[in-house]
């Protein structure tokens, strides 16, 4: 019971940096409308580049339009997670060692690991509540959506999708403190990610040696996989499958970021502050 309690305190105080970057985020009005024009746009020029390559009922590996019109959508809200993620992670953490605001952080009580990722996951809610639903439900009463056919597993993972790219982005978020400016690895990171995950375009539309490679790599089980259990396209023993590589993968690349940031610390050199 006293370690629960001590445990539930803890989770508290991370919380309270999730609400912090929450509330942060609702102070930006002009740039809400601004970045929720900009994905809606892009969701709206996928949604009639499809419609055009899968008209008169054609289909590409499977994909029919009404598929691709709910993949286009999710993938747009997808967006908004990916975005945070890199901001809230990798771009936070060169911006803290560059102003020196680093070192404060690294004299709190509290993990920075976890400091970090809650923070992000304050903007995650953030994106979700209100960017997110309204592009979903624009896109459910102008184009219409399909739902999940297994919600529950499907938003488990999502969930753990976020964590790996979670994990990734703490990574790139180290290498600032070794090569200082990690703007092009950062850069490069996202741009990679979103095509590698099937953000851009399910993978199976990929050629197969590129997909054969992907199977051992984390960045299919991003958001392919979710989308994968979203549409049905995996069979019960398939998503438990997916869902223990998910786990795996999310445990091994927090845990590599968790050794990595006390090698770095190690060799750190605060600048400005």
């Amino acid at each position: 019971m006293a370690h629960f309690r001590k445990f539930w305190i803890r989770f508290r105080i991370y919380t309270r940096f999730s609400k912090i970057r929450f509330i942060d985020r609702l102070s930006y009005r002009a740039h809400f409308f601004l970045v929720l024009t900009e994905y809606l746009l892009i969701i709206i020029v996928n949604y009639f580049l499809w419609k055009a390559i899968l008209a008169d009922g054609r289909t590409i590996r499977g994909y029919t339009l009404e598929d691709m019109v709910t993949y286009v959508a999710i993938a747009g809200v997808f967006r908004f997670i990916i975005n945070e993620l890199s901001g809230g992670i990798s771009r936070e953490m060169s911006g803290q060692y560059h102003s020196g605001e680093l070192i404060m952080n690294l004299l709190k009580p509290v993990s920075y690991q976890l400091y970090i990722y809650f923070r992000a996951f304050g903007g995650i809610l953030f994106q979700l509540l209100f960017r997110g639903a309204t592009v979903l439900t624009i896109w459910a009463l102008w184009v219409g959506l399909t739902p999940p056919d297994s919600p529950v597993p499907f938003i488990m993972s999502l969930i753990f999708g976020v964590l790996i790219y979670a994990g990734i982005a703490f990574l790139v978020g180290l290498t600032t403190f070794h090569i200082e400016n990690n703007a092009g690895v950062l850069f490069a990171t996202t741009a990679s990610i979103e095509l590698l995950s099937g953000t851009l375009i399910p993978l199976v539309m990929f050629p197969s040696w590129m997909v054969s490679i992907l199977d051992y790599l984390p960045f299919k089980m991003i958001f392919y996989i979710p989308m994968q259990i979203y549409l049905g396209r995996l069979g019960v023993e398939e998503t438990v499958s997916a869902l223990t590589v998910q786990v795996i993968w999310a445990s091994t690349l927090s845990i590599a970021g968790f050794f990595l940031f006390k090698t770095s610390v190690r060799k750190l050199t605060i600048q400005g502050g």
